[in-house]
């Protein structure tokens, strides 16, 4: 099994794989989702993007039923957002 340190070498971001690298106790929900996201788009795709991450989480959005749950995606899709540059 990859450590998360190897999966973040994956992400093309460098600044987002640092924030996730050294991201705190109150950002650990949210680090756990990322983990599952960019996990399950590499084995899905074999690569990431931050389009990719941002695909998969507004689609666990759209499908999950639980607002705990929504506010851990909302808040995750935020920080890939905010280290996304604008096209």
């Amino acid at each position: 099994m990859q450590h998360s340190e190897d999966i973040y070498s994956a992400l093309p971001d460098i600044e987002l794989a640092e924030f996730l690298r050294n991201a705190g106790p109150d950002q650990r929900e949210e680090v756990a989702v990322l983990d599952i996201v960019v996990r399950n788009v590499l084995a899905a795709e074999g690569n990431i993007s931050n389009k990719s991450i941002i695909i998969s989480l507004i689609r666990a959005l759209e499908s999950v039923n639980d607002e705990e749950q929504a506010a851990v995606l909302r808040r995750t899709l935020e920080i890939v957002v905010g280290y996304t540059p604008d096209d």
